[in-house]
């Protein structure tokens, strides 16, 4: 007798791929990859992706339930774990293959949007049909006055009046009773994927997401219940997403904000127990008062940067990590090059330089430290080099940074910023405005570096004083990045 014909499984995502026998999941390996992606997307909530987005537009919650688990790295009973009781393993296999409908039903929908941190006006695609589809604040409140008939109009689904309501109504994240590992791994991936997310877009883009993730797990940490583990890597986990936020409240030049949210990171550090943790933290402190100190040229913020700069060294005493050393080296050097002690500038280069000829150490923490490399050392060369006046020395520094094309798209997009100023601080406007125009997005493009503009400012004003038809749409070019960057 003729065996039965196995019935063909295809990927929920893009629909085409076969599935394997072997592969128990319903996406295939290439929408995974693309659900992890954040290129080319100024990411509205973690988990943002293209075919997250084209999952919700073609209202396909199958799809966007795999793509969250998948993107998350989560298997079903830890997604199930995460959204709460009664959503059990056997009910997230049924979601995600489409043979239950639960997340068609709008307060499920809802349970699970909440669980997973996404915020609710990332439903838009879902709401309107369309994947690149936004809400800005004007079209929310323009919704509140769209009647049932315009809504039919716009041929939403019978659920859509409600999603708007929920999707407009700003939802405070419920936080649960018992926190497991599950949670906690979520947030570890969270975490990872706001990192990668920053390399493309920047700090303004991913600012807001880093935010709510801390804000929640501060709250389970302060009032979910969790065995002494648990609790253990919450507090971890929570001190790494306060950093993460700081960082990107810096990158976005929100000063006032990184400040505090690393004085509220520094006290969950101290109690982490985490030594390489806290002297990642006060490598940064110490980044941030001398970014202050070089823009106010107050010497106190100098000073207090080498009083953080110790408290790194002092953490990270014991730790064996030559990467973490050679970032506290490097954090140190501009710190002695703004206040114009060349020989302990060249000093902590050295220092740095010797510490990565080391080699790399299992204890490097590469979510942490992935971006120091002999190019940063370079970086921070040619920064120096410049604050204590060699002009063409840093020029030349900043010119060779540029051959690493290894570095992040946000990086080589500040290294070139940062190499437009320092032409413009020995004169050369135009090649200022060469490489600052390479790097200005086009118009209507979202700039998710203020800070990357700020070193792009002396260019502008020079620009505009010359008053040539390049530097006129240079002028343009950087406004209407500004006006984007303060609109957002």
């Amino acid at each position: 007798m003729e065996k039965a014909a196995v019935e063909k499984r295809f990927c929920v995502g893009c629909r085409v791929t076969v599935l394997s026998r072997y592969n128990p999941d319903p996406v295939c390996s290439g929408c995974v990859r693309a659900a992890r992606e954040a290129s080319g997307i100024v990411p509205t909530w973690v988990w943002d992706s293209a075919p997250l987005r084209a999952a919700l537009a073609r209202v396909d919650l199958a799809a966007f339930a795999a793509f969250v688990r998948r993107a998350s790295r989560l298997s079903l009973a830890e997604l199930g774990a995460l959204v709460g009781e009664g959503w059990s393993k056997s009910l997230m296999s049924l979601i995600e293959r489409g043979s239950r409908d639960t997340l068609y039903d709008l307060r499920k929908l809802l349970a699970f949007v909440d669980a997973v941190g996404m915020p609710r006006t990332a439903l838009v695609p879902l709401l309107l049909g369309d994947p690149d589809a936004t809400l800005e604040a004007e079209e929310i409140a323009a919704l509140w006055g769209v009647d049932t008939v315009e809504l039919s109009r716009r041929g939403f689904s019978t659920m859509s009046a409600g999603l708007v309501t929920a999707a407009v109504v700003p939802a405070v994240l419920p936080v649960p009773e018992r926190v497991d590992r599950a949670h906690v791994r979520y947030l570890q991936a969270a975490l990872v994927r706001v990192r990668d997310q920053d390399d493309v877009v920047g700090g303004c883009g991913v600012l807001p997401q880093c935010l709510r993730l801390f804000t929640r797990a501060r709250r389970m940490l302060d009032e979910s219940d969790y065995s002494a583990a648990v609790g253990q890597q919450l507090l971890v986990v929570t001190t790494d997403l306060g950093i993460k936020s700081a960082w990107s409240a810096y990158d976005a030049d929100d000063q006032g904000l990184a400040r505090r949210l690393y004085e509220q990171s520094a006290l969950l550090a101290d109690s982490a127990d985490d030594s390489a943790q806290r002297a990642y933290l006060y490598a940064n402190m110490v980044q941030q008062s001398t970014c202050l100190a070089r823009h106010t040229g107050r010497k106190d913020l100098a000073r207090e940067a080498l009083r953080f700069a110790g408290r790194a060294e002092d953490a990270a005493r014991a730790e064996p990590s030559p990467a973490l050393h050679a970032l506290i080296a490097l954090r140190r050097s501009l710190v002695h090059a703004q206040l114009g002690d060349e020989a302990a500038f060249r000093s902590a280069i050295l220092t740095a330089r010797r510490a990565l000829d080391r080699g790399p150490h299992e204890a490097d923490n590469m979510v942490r430290t992935r971006f120091v490399r002999h190019s940063e050392i370079t970086v921070y060369e040619a920064l120096g080099t410049a604050r204590l006046g060699a002009i063409d020395q840093a020029i030349r520094l900043h010119e060779a940074v540029l051959d690493d094309t290894t570095r992040s798209p946000r990086d080589q997009a500040y290294f070139r910023a940062m190499l437009a100023g320092t032409l413009m601080a020995a004169g050369d406007t135009e090649q200022a405005v060469s490489h600052g125009s390479m790097i200005l997005p086009a118009p209507g493009t979202p700039l998710a570096s203020a800070r990357m503009l700020r070193e792009l400012q002396p260019v502008r004003e020079a620009a505009a004083a010359s008053g040539t038809a390049v530097t006129a749409e240079f002028c343009e070019k950087f406004d209407a990045a500004a006006r984007t960057l303060h609109a957002a």
